[in-house]
């Protein structure tokens, strides 16, 4: 636009156009953060208020339906105003935010920093698994039957993982004031390997002794369970194992890989973050524990390859090695369909919390039942857009989404 001025000369007036540029590109950054916002809400599967299943019943309240408590009790699930997870700006997909949590496994900070005290439990064929305590020393003199709430990691995880100790502390630090333990894997967190028989993604025996121990010596307090990713199958399977002889209050599982076969093909599969960051996190956690155990005797019947498992480089090699072998399954099909907890979901009576990201590369959610979800009326599932696997990374300084509905769920659940 050119302006004639007093002194004679021409000059570009470029503000109203300039002005409708910015307001226009405002308008749109505006309406696109909005529109991303929106789609990072929580989407929650649970039966329908008519058929959901009883959680409780007092005078008080009345009858407390499962469906009741995720609509009254966890805003963090079901709120419209605050039912959302929306990832930090920088770990904006799953890719990113699963190389990031994998990376910080080890991270202490202000939220993470417990000091755990070790339980060893030994198992009827020898294993032996620990038992690491966290509680408040607050809540641990407010009540002589604090609610437990008993966790497991994933594979080659343990109790050292960043994401296991923030949730210890939330939840010992919680109104309700757990007690929480976590349950090492045979082999893991310097554990000792007094069995030659290793743990597997379906292998429920240590955890259902866990269960047992816990409760004998804890006869009055409330047991939840929550898993992590193997963790979670683990538990879910358990879970279903059980039915109506469940004793646990409720569970909890974080990226559960419900049908194996479908985790396995993910996790095998050769890409950047499998071959520089999974692959070699898992296997380096797994051949230690093997070098540890070199020392036992190893049953004669499996006929292992020890030099086979020695040159594995990838979890499908161990898997084939050692869990197909020891199992005593036909092939890596079987074992996997055998240790898939989605073939046990349907038989759980107790109520049950799945947290699921629909960007997990490791997890991905096409291994989801989402149809077992609307059925039983016992289960829930929340649904995540960008949560990568165990990353769920919100915020700045990034802080993990998932601890708020757990405790928000558990704690309803134990009241």
């Amino acid at each position: 636009i050119l302006d004639r001025q007093p002194g004679g000369g021409d000059m570009l007036d470029i503000t109203y156009p300039s002005s409708l540029g910015l307001v226009a590109l405002a308008m749109l950054g505006y309406y696109g953060r909005r529109r991303y916002i929106e789609n990072c809400r929580v989407r929650v599967l649970s039966a329908d208020a008519k058929t959901s299943a009883i959680v409780r019943y007092t005078e008080a309240e009345g009858m407390v339906t499962l469906h009741d408590v995720l609509q009254k009790e966890c805003p963090s699930l079901v709120d419209p105003e605050l039912a959302y997870m929306i990832p930090t700006p920088y770990l904006g997909t799953g890719l990113l935010q699963t190389i990031y949590a994998t990376l910080r496994v080890r991270l202490r900070n202000t939220a993470s920093d417990v000091r755990y005290e070790r339980e060893l439990l030994v198992m009827e064929d020898g294993g032996t698994v620990s038992l690491d305590w966290y509680s408040a020393v607050e809540a641990q003199a407010s009540s002589d039957w604090p609610p437990i709430a008993m966790m497991m990691a994933g594979v080659g995880g343990s109790s050292q993982e960043h994401h296991m100790r923030v949730m210890a502390k939330a939840l010992a630090h919680s109104p309700a004031a757990f007690r929480t333990v976590v349950v090492n894997h045979r082999g893991t967190a310097r554990t000792p390997i007094t069995s030659a028989r290793p743990y597997d993604s379906g292998f429920t025996d240590d955890f259902r002794a866990a269960v047992k121990h816990v409760q004998a010596d804890y006869p009055h307090s409330k047991v939840v369970g929550i898993g992590f990713s193997m963790g979670a199958n683990i538990l879910t399977k358990y879970i279903g194992e059980e039915g109506p002889r469940c004793t646990l209050a409720c569970a909890v599982a974080v990226c559960c890989p419900f049908d194996i076969r479908v985790s396995s093909a993910a996790i095998n599969e050769s890409n950047l973050l499998n071959d520089y960051v999974i692959q070699p996190s898992v296997m380096s956690t797994l051949m230690r524990a093997i070098k540890r155990a070199s020392h036992l005797q190893v049953d004669p019947l499996w006929n292992l390859d020890v030099q086979r498992i020695k040159g594995a480089t990838r979890l499908s090699e161990l898997e084939e090695e050692l869990m197909v072998k020891i199992g005593g399954y036909c092939d890596l099909d079987e074992y996997y369909e055998q240790s898939s907890s989605f073939n046990h979901v349907e038989n759980i009576e107790i109520p049950f919390l799945a947290i699921n990201s629909l960007d997990d590369r490791i997890t991905p959610p096409q291994g989801i039942p989402m149809d077992k979800f609307v059925t039983n009326p016992s289960i829930a599932l929340a649904l995540v857009p960008h949560g990568g696997h165990l990353g769920f990374l919100t915020g700045v300084p990034p802080r993990i989404w998932f601890v708020k509905p757990i405790e928000e769920f558990v704690s309803a659940i134990i009241k």
